[in-house]
């Protein structure tokens, strides 16, 4: 449960523009703020609405995964779970 929560998570905010992905990079914009995500075309093929490419989705899972680790490790070490 752990798990899929975690990666849900980084999947959600990736594919609705929450963190920065393959065709919207973050940066400073003038008049809106130092972390703003702006459109771009990053070459990569996709058929979904919002951009959400292959890469996308291999990354946020990979992040997912890595937090959702630390999680159960950090549970296991304190000993809530076994």
């Amino acid at each position: 449960v752990i798990m899929v929560a975690s990666v849900t998570a980084f999947m959600v905010a990736g594919r609705f523009g929450l963190a920065p992905a393959t065709n919207r990079k973050s940066g400073p914009v003038e008049g809106k703020g130092a972390l703003t995500l702006t459109d771009r075309d990053p070459g990569l093929v996709s058929k979904d609405p919002a951009g959400f490419t292959g890469a996308d989705v291999l990354a946020f899972g990979a992040l997912g995964h890595v937090v959702g680790a630390g999680i159960i490790l950090g549970l296991q070490n304190a000993g809530t779970i076994n």
